[in-house]
């Protein structure tokens, strides 16, 4: 996508939440309420989506991304493993007057 196109979406979802927080405020909503509700409520429809999202790429047809993370997650605790004894041997090759 382009910049413009982003800076559009971006526009028009801010223009539809503050339409819809102003029709719910002429409605006789208090403003805080309206405005309160729809974050809300946007935020939980987001939260779905990822939830959608994410059980869609759990698939098996991406098992070499999985791999992968648990190639990393190996790499990383490894790394980890020898960071804790680099820091023992530190701790230990101290000199005694």
């Amino acid at each position: 996508m382009n910049p413009y196109q982003v800076m559009g979406i971006i526009v028009s979802c801010t223009l539809v939440f503050a339409g819809v927080v102003s029709l719910l405020a002429m409605q006789g909503v208090p403003l805080l309420l309206a405005f309160l509700g729809v974050y809300l409520i946007a935020v939980w429809v987001m939260i779905g989506m990822q939830k959608r999202a994410r059980e869609f790429y759990d698939g098996s047809e991406h098992s070499a991304q999985r791999s992968y993370d648990r190639e990393s997650t190996e790499r990383r605790v490894r790394i980890n493993d020898l960071s804790d004894n680099e820091e023992e041997v530190l701790g230990h090759n101290h000199l005694h007057a």
